[in-house]
């Protein structure tokens, strides 16, 4: 079983211990980062590949409630609060399980428990749904072409046309890039450019407002896409 990586969000020095505590003693599972509120939890998440979130509801400035409302892919969280009245709200976000504090070990293995179990689900879903749609088609030379999304280099804007360099060879397609921009997932492509889309993997380094892909290819990177392609690659 792949390592689940926890993040720990609690202003209280003692409820952040104990969790770490009882994380540490669990078979598979890790305590990635630790902080002591939203603003950092959310640098955190930038950083970090998260699967777990322990997030305290009572925090100063921004709750809990208020910071996961604020995520667009949160991952799995499991409140921890000493008021039993956010239950409630716990369950309407559809959170993993609530932990009233003081939390003992047994009631935060059964949520450790229900994670593993979500977890599991989540990426055997996810697994299948990458082998069903890892490809897409294209009109080229008056037939349907299917392309692999894996063999793609990188992906040019061509006015109402777009060029798609693959492994195979380069394709000129009837396809803008806006449109292709929609299909194509966004776990593995970003939009760097107003001409271009890479997938993330096939870049090798970035330098200034520039990407290269592999050992020479070198392309722009707009001003409007950085950022989000900054985070994408978890790069503050």
């Amino acid at each position: 079983m792949k390592t689940i990586n926890a993040l720990i969000v609690d202003d209280e020095p003692l409820a952040r211990e104990i969790i770490q505590t009882f994380i540490d003693k669990v078979p598979n599972w890790t305590v990635i980062d630790i902080c002591i509120n939203a603003e950092e939890a959310y640098e955190s998440l930038l950083k970090h590949d998260i699967d777990v979130l322990f997030l305290d509801i009572q925090m100063p400035v921004i709750s809990g409630v208020e910071f996961l409302q604020s995520l667009q892919n949160p991952p799995l969280v499991i409140f921890t609060t000493a008021y039993s009245e956010y239950a409630l709200k716990g369950f309407e976000l559809n959170v993993v399980d609530y932990l009233l504090k003081p939390i003992s070990y047994s009631r935060f293995f059964q949520a450790v428990e229900k994670a593993n179990a979500k977890f599991l689900t989540k990426n055997e879903a996810l697994k299948t749904r990458e082998k069903e749609h890892n490809y897409f088609f294209v009109k080229y030379e008056g037939k349907l072409l299917k392309i692999i999304f894996s063999d793609i280099i990188y992906i040019k804007a061509e006015q109402e046309y777009s060029y798609i360099v693959s492994k195979d060879k380069p394709l000129l397609v009837s396809m803008h890039l806006k449109l292709l921009e929609t299909i194509l997932p966004e776990k593995i492509f970003t939009r760097i450019h107003r001409s271009y889309i890479v997938p993330q993997e096939t870049i090798t380094s970035i330098y200034g407002n520039t990407v290269q892909i592999g050992d020479a290819i070198k392309l722009p990177i707009g001003s409007k896409y950085k950022e989000n392609l900054m985070q994408k690659l978890k790069i503050k």
